[in-house]
Order: C-alpha cells, then sequence, then structure tokens
C-alpha cells in the first residue's frame, strides 16, 4: 500500500503526517545537492596547498585552495589569508571560519530530527483519534448488532496513520544519520588539514 493510499484512507488525520513528508524530502534532496557539490571527498588541493605553506609561498598556495569547491578549502584561503597579515591570529580565524561552513553543513539538521521524532506521534495520535471516533460510534448505536466487518474496517483505517507515520519516520531518521555523519566527517576533516598547515607553517 503506497503513502497516497494511507493519506486517502487515513483521512484528514493525515495531514499533517503528509506535510512532515513532503518537508523531509525537500530538506533531504537540498542536503543532497549541498553536499554533492561541496565534493567533501575531494582533497587533491591539499598536498600542493601544504608544500608551498612549507616554501612559504602563501598566495599561491591560497589560489590553488581557491579553485576547490570543498568548504575545507575556504577554511584554508581565510587561514592562509589571515596568516599573511596576522600570524598571531591564524587559530583563532581557522576555528571561526570552520565553525561558521560547519553551521551550513549542518543547517536543517534539526529539523530533520523534529520530523523523525514527530511523525510517530502524529500517527499515534490519529489512530487514537480513529479509534476514539470509532468506538462513540458504537456506543451511539447501543452496541446492538455489532457488524464485525465495519468494526474491523474502523480499526484498521485507524490505524493507518500509525503505519504511516513510521513510514515517514524511518527513512527520515536514516536520512539524518546519513546527513550527521558527513558532518562529522568535515568536522575532523577541517581540524586534520588546518593542523596540518600549522605544522607546515616556517618558523
Amino acid at each position: 500500500m503506497t503513502l497516497g493510499t494511507l493519506i486517502q484512507e487515513g483521512g484528514w488525520a493525515m495531514a499533517p503526517i503528509y506535510v512532515c513528508s513532503v518537508m523531509a524530502l525537500a530538506i533531504f534532496l537540498r542536503k543532497w545537492l549541498d553536499i554533492r557539490l561541496a565534493r567533501l571527498s575531494d582533497l587533491d588541493w591539499v598536498e600542493p596547498t601544504l608544500a608551498l605553506v612549507r616554501s612559504g609561498n602563501y598566495q599561491q598556495a591560497l589560489e590553488i585552495a581557491a579553485q576547490s569547491p570543498n568548504p575545507t578549502a575556504r577554511v584554508t584561503e581565510a587561514t592562509l589569508r589571515i596568516l599573511q597579515h596576522r600570524p598571531d591570529r591564524v587559530e583563532a580565524e581557522a576555528k571561526r571560519t570552520g565553525s561558521l561552513e560547519l553551521q551550513k553543513l549542518e543547517s536543517h539538521l534539526p529539523m530533520l530530527a523534529f520530523i523523525a521524532q514527530a511523525a510517530p506521534l502524529f500517527g499515534l495520535l490519529g489512530t487514537v483519534l480513529g479509534m476514539v471516533e470509532l468506538f462513540v460510534g458504537l456506543q451511539a448505536s447501543g452496541m446492538q448488532d455489532i457488524d464485525v466487518g465495519r468494526l474491523s474496517s474502523g480499526i484498521w483505517k485507524a490505524l493507518l496513520t500509525t503505519a504511516a507515520g513510521l513510514t515517514v519516520a524511518v527513512p527520515t531518521l536514516a536520512v539524518h544519520a546519513w546527513l550527521s555523519g558527513r558532518t562529522e566527517y568535515f568536522r575532523l576533516q577541517v581540524g586534520n588539514i588546518i593542523q596540518r598547515i600549522l605544522n607546515e607553517i616556517p618558523q
């Protein structure tokens, strides 16, 4: 059964789950595109940059780093720029720029975490309300001549919202874990490369 069928059968209770699914998909596509364009695994520029730093040619090293879309290269650029004017501020500037780049990669991750937690709760709420509505209807009919088919139909329709909530939450949680892993990889990458640059600066 598709999510569209679940939404149609579940009625109004599916609306917040539908909104969650659309938001999660939009955030995933946006972040996937951001990470793809950032090319976090592209580190071909690192060794030539370090070699130039070792020789004291900071300007040319900066130009090589500027050619890479990797956010670590942006941090390297800022580090090399400040190195030419305020060597005493190099480490502080590297941390500041790295923090800004990390914030860009981490943007919208809290929303994904919220959706992963909220979608099952919306589903559970829909199920509870559906069950309440079902039993109120049975009570109004005097509980006489209960139609088992109608009862079972009401129960499974009520449970649909829980199923839909889990259908949204599980992949959203997986996406959040993957994106968190990529941001952590970037965090380690920045720390490693900046430390290597600091070690290569001629005394």
